[in-house]
């Protein structure tokens, strides 16, 4: 089941979805804060949703800047959003608020890593080739506070499991944006932070209607996903 919704954030209105698995099980689900790239939110991301509900997630796709959203841009993106989406997920009454996670692909993947270190209680963030690079990950965003001589210092913030799924030939996030972040996570002894390398794969391989798309990546990434999320 999906839901269209909107969400007030300040003087902003997001819109978004939420994913609901279909069974009516007792007790609560655990949720998920997806975040969609640079392309926007497309039917892509909802086909993904789509596929983590039968495994018994909620989850939460904001469109958190372009189409219909009043964040025009990236940049635009207030640090107080991220505090909104994030109550809005865990305050939906079968979300299980003790159990939920952070998702991202390319640019959003870049940011569910810099909202874990912001917001409370995160259990895991899966990081689909996401964009960290210091100028380019994360200087745009003129609301939030970085240190200019180490954009990735926040880092250390982050105290929750990660998983960084990249595509080595990946030619609009390069990876060595996951190598660096694997240096970083190994500098502030992040243990549970764990790199999957792809060769020959490119950007988006896990869209099955993108030329990109890699069948046997696709598979062993999903499944590496699942298997992560199931010890949140």
């Amino acid at each position: 089941m999906v839901e269209e919704i909107k969400i007030e954030s300040g003087d902003s209105t997001i819109p978004g979805f939420f994913s609901l698995p279909h069974s009516k099980v007792t007790g609560k689900w655990p949720g998920l804060l997806i975040f969609h790239g640079t392309d926007g939110l497309g039917p892509q991301h909802l086909e993904f949703a789509a596929t983590l509900a039968p495994k018994g997630y909620a989850c939460l796709l904001p469109q958190w800047f372009g189409g219909n959203s009043s964040r025009d841009h990236w940049r635009d993106l207030d640090p107080e959003d991220l505090k909104v989406f994030w109550q809005t997920l865990r305050n939906k009454p079968r979300i299980d608020s003790e159990r939920c996670a952070l998702l991202g692909f390319s640019r959003g993947g870049g940011l569910a890593l810099l909202a874990a270190s912001l917001l409370p209680d995160v259990k895991g963030v899966v990081n689909f080739f996401g964009l960290t690079s210091e100028a380019d990950g994360y200087a745009d965003y003129q609301k939030f506070t970085f240190d200019k001589d180490d954009y990735l210092s926040f880092i250390k913030q982050i105290t929750c499991p990660l998983l960084t799924l990249h595509g080595k030939s990946d030619t609009v996030v390069p990876v060595s944006n996951s190598h660096r972040l694997e240096n970083r996570c190994q500098n502030y002894n992040l243990t549970a932070a764990n790199f999957h390398y792809y060769p020959n794969v490119e950007h988006s391989f896990i869209w099955p209607e993108n030329i990109k798309f890699n069948t046997a990546a696709n598979l062993q990434a999903r499944n590496l996903m699942f298997d992560f999320l199931k010890l949140l």
